[in-house]
């Protein structure tokens, strides 16, 4: 386990560090226009892309996982998000009403994408370095750019986006000996629907997250969006480190004692993410956000939570997927999405501040995880990451006590978190040493 995690964890966590620091250099030189700007375009990108997914890329994976002959699983598929791209780029007339609908334009180029084939045929390091390289030019061109000439920073974003694409498709194809361009056949469409449910999955999990910055503009002003597209975003990056983990063992996940392992794994991050939030609140801000968020406490607060909700059940998710419960992981991720959602509009109502957005997501997760567990009945699972839980936390306690004596500081934080990660290295290095042979 270790052997073919470290490779992803180093390519994966240099990219997400690499855009946590550009979104920070952008908040700390940039204005929030600029910010909201980014997060808007972001966010929209991340849409086009999951709605080319929606549940498609799920069965896809899956299939492909499953299957020895699956050149003609994969052409089918790219057949039909090819079909729907090109149908998407007629929602780019309506840029009259938002400008940044122009970015549906681009839909082809994001549908030619196989990295999801990576992940199911078994190549996970190949996938996390494209999408390292993914991560990597586009935030490189955000720092230059917010450094040396902001006036084109928004346009210079969306073309090294546009170029990032184009090239990773090119060499994903090459590794895979297929085909780059597929025509599209409306026919194809129809495995849409087959997928539907896993579809309703791909964008419920997307609004519990990003996704929420589609609606919070109507009811929340520019200050609020531009400092929740910062902290939502740092929160889907967590989310999306566990969810390559997840990828990177996907084929094995349907043994339980991978899964066990798998969540062990991401139980150790999510505490990692929450204790920074509640123990050292201003070390984290200021060391991956900016000081100028400090005032914000409370809304990163309930992001930790909501890693610590959605992280120690989250191969519950996987289990459904392997074992075709489609249409009540569809069922239990729309519930999670729609509490999000709606509670974040209530709430603006009664305090349009951050809080309610950080409420939001953690009602969001709470019922996602709530339905997880109903779908798996699998109650002796349960069990046993709750008693992993229980031994973990009491490790916790020296960082707490390094925060009591020692104040909130840089050096206080190091020193806690290093020597509580040496003191979880100790306890838990030989459990997962035992797996380096997946």
């Amino acid at each position: 386990m270790l052997k073919r995690i470290a490779p992803i964890a180093l390519f994966t966590g240099a990219g997400q560090l690499l855009s946590i620091f550009a979104l920070k250099y952008l908040s700390l030189h940039g204005d929030a226009g600029q910010l909201k700007a980014i997060g808007e375009t972001d966010s929209l990108v991340q849409f086009i892309i999951n709605i080319i997914a929606l549940g498609l890329q799920s069965v896809s994976m899956r299939n492909l996982a499953l299957m020895t002959e699956w050149k003609d699983e994969y052409r089918r598929g790219q057949e039909a998000r090819v079909t729907l791209a090109l149908l998407l780029t007629g929602i780019a007339a309506l840029a009259f009403l938002n400008k940044y609908y122009l970015l549906f334009l681009i839909a082809p180029l994001l549908s030619l994408s196989g990295d999801y084939a990576l992940y199911g045929l078994g190549h996970p390091v190949k996938g996390s370095i494209i999408a390292f390289v993914r991560l990597l030019v586009p935030y490189l061109v955000l720092i230059v750019m917010t450094r040396y000439y902001q006036p084109l920073l928004i346009e210079a974003y969306i073309a090294s986006v546009v170029i990032i694409y184009l090239l990773t498709n090119l060499y994903i194809s090459y590794y895979l000996q297929t085909s780059l361009f597929y025509l599209p056949r409306l026919k194809s469409l129809t495995l849409y629907l087959y997928s539907l449910p896993l579809g309703i999955v791909t964008l419920s999990l997307y609004f519990i997250g990003l996704g929420l910055l589609l609606v919070v503009p109507y009811f929340y002003d520019d200050t609020v969006v531009a400092v929740a597209f910062v902290g939502l975003k740092f929160y889907v990056i967590y989310k999306g480190v566990l969810r390559i983990i997840h990828q990177a063992f996907f084929k094995d996940m349907i043994q339980g004692h991978v899964r066990l392992r798998v969540d062990q794994l991401s139980i150790l991050l999510a505490v990692f993410f929450g204790g920074s939030a509640f123990i050292f609140p201003q070390t984290f801000i200021r060391l991956f956000l900016g000081a100028k968020y400090l005032d914000q406490q409370t809304f990163f607060y309930f992001l930790g939570l909501g890693a610590l909700i959605y992280s120690p059940l989250l191969s519950l998710a996987t289990q459904a997927l392997l074992i075709k419960k489609d249409k009540a992981y569809s069922i239990t991720s729309a519930a999670g999405a729609l509490t999000a959602i709606l509670s974040s509009i209530l709430l603006s109502f009664f305090h349009p501040r951050l809080l309610s957005l950080g409420i939001s997501i953690c009602l969001g997760e709470a019922i996602w995880v709530a339905g997880l567990i109903t779908i798996s009945g699998a109650w002796p699972e349960i069990r046993s990451r709750l008693l992993f839980i229980l031994q973990t936390l009491p490790a916790i306690v020296l960082p707490v006590i390094l925060r009591y004596f020692f104040h909130d500081a840089y050096v206080t934080y190091f020193l806690a978190f290093g020597l509580f990660g040496l003191l979880l290295v100790a306890l838990h290095f030989q459990k997962f040493r035992s797996f380096t042979t997946l």
